[in-house]
């Protein structure tokens, strides 16, 4: 009779093992979710973050390749880079004039 008088007496011990153990994993989880810098929602904004970072260097590395198509033709094409002056930078030839006409005012009824 000793003997299962013990082992009822370990049965609550068992439980309050259970019911700490559980609690522990609990925090546990918790804190894997929500630790600062380190929690999962950290790696998520991380992620989200990198694949913006990728995009926008996907952006400027094509940007890149339209200035340095640019630069290449500035410096092979004489008629872009007058084009490109004239546009731009408001440059003339010589003995060129330039008018510049007022745009006609609407007629009030």
């Amino acid at each position: 009779m000793t003997t299962r008088r013990q082992h009822e007496n370990n049965r609550p011990d068992n439980k309050i093992l259970w019911v700490l153990g559980g609690v522990i994993v609990v925090f546990f989880l918790l804190w894997v979710m929500f630790a600062p810098g380190r929690g999962l929602f950290h790696y998520l904004q991380l992620k989200r973050d990198m694949a913006a970072l990728a995009e926008e260097n996907s952006r400027l590395e094509a940007r890149n390749t339209e200035l340095t198509e640019d630069i290449n033709r500035l410096r092979s094409d004489d008629k872009y880079l007058e084009e490109v002056a004239r546009k731009k930078h408001g440059l003339l030839r010589k003995n060129e004039t330039v008018f510049e006409f007022e745009p006609p005012k609407k007629k009030k009824e």
